[in-house]
């Protein structure tokens, strides 16, 4: 992978990691409800997203780019004049689906009424987003211009925080004032989503003008060489099904890895009588578990992307042995940084849990566990799906992701018999579905890439040590809560864990020096481990 896609997929981290900051944010603001009904319908734009939209750009820009290097100039702008009338006809041919389905699934399935105005608004973000997608790709065949492009995707995630939050006070207390005349407590959250989406639509429109202006900016047009690369017979049916080729198992992949999400909000609407009360539990579920979980698991890994590149490269030139050192390297920094994130989540799941009502703060800090939990079998399990695709192996993962897949709709349609809180047996089935997904991908990591694993030093040290940090930041969180609040206590605990843990770590020699390369701070981190003498 070269060093412009590497910044460009860790810019695409840091939008995500942006987009879920700002969720926890608007879940504070619009509550459990609001967030239930949008991430109801995210679900019905997402699904729909990864079928049309998934990895489209990179997938163009790479077809661009192979002509280009060959000289194939009449070839590549035949490509981008066909792709673009095709991109025009599933923006528009997108929206609708989204807006019709999904209405009907959230009146008629879900038979949340109140929320299926959103969905109009998902399916305008997709028709805007898509043809963004699609001038995207042409900047993205241009090695100057894709890290601009994926920085734009960081313009486009802070933009909806900022609109987002001003459209909430804008519109929240004229929903308030339809929510008393009606009696249906709901509309303030309802109104407040809707301008949340509006900002999503006005951040779209932005991102648009800003493709626009940088393709009319990234240099002159292509030249009329005619390499006669393609024959009359040529059309948008073989430019789709070109980059239908390049894309699919990308496509599957995705749709698997959302699966569980997808179905398991849409099981929790069927098992549950009371259709608001599920709403309430997914957004709750959202807040609590998937949002926080996520951040630490992409955290992870961007700072682990350029081994998997080392790997497959020294895989595909026969240096095994180089190839499983980088192994051990890529599963130590997932559960250096899984085990952060877990204890940090569980250590101040009292204090995130006080920032909650009064009603619901029990059942908080036990979905704060459990997303604990999930970061650290996520990230690991990110990596190394990634790795076995890069590495030809997509196949193989699917007869882990299935399985695991069935075993989280199992222990769910159980769960939900036994325990009365659909949050958490929401977050129980979808943590052991990922310690199935982890012990699969590992298994055919080692048996068929033949990799090698240190349980001990790889896996067990880093745990063993988060938890000796946990237990230590449990007690000087409550001691220095009181005095500096919720949110300073949160900040100050982040950083004086993470120092704590990176002593411990070193002191134990458990990083080596060529893992620090890797880590944040690398700098910092090398002169702290020669202070304290361990290199």
């Amino acid at each position: 992978m070269n060093e412009a896609l590497l910044d460009k997929k860790r810019l695409d981290g840091l939008s995500l990691i942006i987009l879920l900051s700002a969720a926890i944010v608007f879940r504070f603001r619009v509550g459990n409800i609001g967030m239930g009904y949008l991430l109801t319908c995210f679900m019905l734009y997402e699904a729909l997203w990864v079928f049309f939209g998934e990895n489209y750009s990179e997938v163009l820009g790479r077809i661009l780019r192979s002509r280009y290097q060959k000289s194939k100039y009449k070839s590549a702008r035949i490509i981008k004049r066909y792709a673009s009338s095709m991109t025009y006809f599933e923006a528009v041919l997108g929206g609708i689906v989204i807006a019709v389905l999904g209405s009907y699934f959230i009146k008629s399935v879900f038979k949340i009424n109140h929320s299926f105005y959103l969905i109009w608004f998902f399916g305008i973000i997709f028709a805007i987003r898509l043809i963004s997608e699609n001038i995207g790709g042409y900047l993205c065949s241009k090695k100057s211009s894709i890290r601009l492009y994926a920085a734009i995707s960081v313009v486009r995630q802070i933009l909806i925080a900022v609109f987002g939050n001003i459209f909430i006070s804008v519109l929240s207390g004229y929903g308030s004032k339809i929510a008393a005349l009606y009696k249906q407590d709901d509309f303030a959250a309802l109104y407040s989503c809707i301008g949340i989406c509006a900002s999503a639509i006005l951040a779209e429109l932005i991102v648009l003008i800003l493709v626009l202006v940088m393709k009319l900016l990234s240099g002159k047009g292509d030249s009329d060489y005619d390499d006669d690369y393609f024959q009359k017979k040529d059309n948008t049916g073989n430019v789709f099904l070109m980059i239908w080729q390049r894309r699919i198992f990308d496509v599957l992949n995705t749709l698997f890895m959302i699966f569980p999400f997808v179905f398991g909000v849409f099981l929790l609407y069927q098992k549950n009588a009371d259709k608001y009360l599920a709403a309430e539990n997914i957004g709750l579920f959202g807040g609590s578990v998937l949002f926080p979980g996520i951040i630490f698991c992409i955290l992870g890994y961007m700072f682990t992307l350029p081994i998997m590149g080392e790997i497959t490269l020294n895989l595909r030139q026969s240096k095994m042995r180089y190839a499983q050192n980088h192994f051990q390297t890529a599963i130590h920094l997932c559960f250096i940084f899984g085990s952060f994130g877990c204890a940090y989540l569980i250590a101040e799941s009292g204090i995130i849990a006080s920032m909650y009502d009064e009603s619901i703060r029990a059942v908080v800090s036990k979905l704060l566990v459990y997303g604990a939990f999930l970061t650290l079998t996520m990230l690991a399990s990110l990596f190394m799906l990634r790795l076995l695709v890069a590495n030809g192996l997509t196949l193989l993962t699917y007869f882990v992701q299935i399985p695991s897949d069935v075993i989280f709709v199992i222990v769910l349609s159980i769960a939900l018999k036994k325990n009365p809180e659909m949050s958490i047996a929401f977050a129980l089935a979808l943590l052991i579905s990922f310690i199935c997904k982890f012990v699969g991908y590992l298994i055919v990591s080692i048996v068929k890439l033949e990799m090698n694993l240190d349980p001990i030093g790889n896996m067990f040290v880093p745990m063993v040590v988060s938890a000796v940090v946990c237990v230590i930041n449990v007690f000087l969180a409550k001691v220095i809560a009181p005095h500096l609040g919720s949110l300073f206590t949160l900040l100050i605990s982040f950083i004086e864990m993470a120092l704590i843990y990176l002593v411990i770590l070193l002191l134990s020699r458990n990083i080596k020096e060529t893992e620090i390369e890797y880590l944040p701070g690398k700098k910092l981190i090398t002169i702290l481990a020669q202070t304290l003498h361990v290199l």
